[in-house]
């Protein structure tokens, strides 16, 4: 049982990153206003963990946490029902 649930949430880990470094490009280049949302968030996270982050960063932040909140989401219902 372990090794399912282990293989996926690192699969997630990695595919996220991966995917996430590629769309905040696309988001800062063709989406601006996505972007300044992510940027925003950025600053709120900079508040809460107390040290500054690149813009960049924050906002592939953002993406990697949704992609990763999505994935976790598919997963539980393929994997337990509704």
């Amino acid at each position: 049982m372990p090794a399912k649930t282990g293989t996926s949430h690192a699969l997630s880990a990695f595919v996220s990153l991966i995917v996430g470094s590629m769309l905040s490009k696309y988001v800062w280049t063709y989406t601006p206003s996505l972007a300044e949302a992510g940027a925003t968030i950025g600053r709120q996270l900079e508040l809460l963990i107390g040290a500054p982050l690149p813009r960049e960063m924050a906002g592939g932040l953002v993406v990697v946490v949704l992609l990763s909140f999505l994935w976790g989401v598919v997963y539980h219902v393929g994997r337990h029902g509704e």
